[in-house]
């Protein structure tokens, strides 16, 4: 089963201490295979190290790449020039036997895809 991280999923599970891996394998049976988008490490770059942002932002930004990186996540590249990264995935995902991890409920709305997000500030669910 292939996974696709989008950037708040992954802010949001680190803020909140949600360990994903591990309960995304207590949902599932079948081995996961996670995917995170180049533009998705390059809105966690940029909210790292632009100027202004909270310390709290800043850290969970750090903590995603660390977290990323011990995953051992497969990095692809979204084709298309769009700038709006959420439109990317949507392109990308589109016919494709792939889960989308996210919470943002415009991508949820442009996607017919299985989708694993967080219920009740704890819990992971497919949708």
């Amino acid at each position: 089963m292939k996974i696709l991280l989008d950037t708040n999923f992954i802010l949001t599970c680190v803020k909140q201490k949600i360990n994903f891996q591990e309960m995304t394998n207590r949902i599932t049976s079948q081995p996961v295979e996670w995917l995170v988008p180049q533009d998705v490490l390059d809105e966690l770059g940029t909210l790292q190290d632009r100027t202004g942002t909270k310390v709290s932002d800043k850290s969970a930004a750090k903590l995603s790449f660390e977290i990323l990186q011990n995953l051992k996540v497969k990095i692809i590249n979204l084709p298309g020039k769009n700038p709006n990264v959420d439109i990317k995935i949507a392109n990308y995902i589109l016919d494709k036997p792939m889960i989308l991890a996210t919470l943002d409920k415009n991508l949820k709305s442009r996607v017919k895809n299985k989708i694993l997000t967080i219920r009740g500030k704890k819990k992971l669910e497919f949708v």
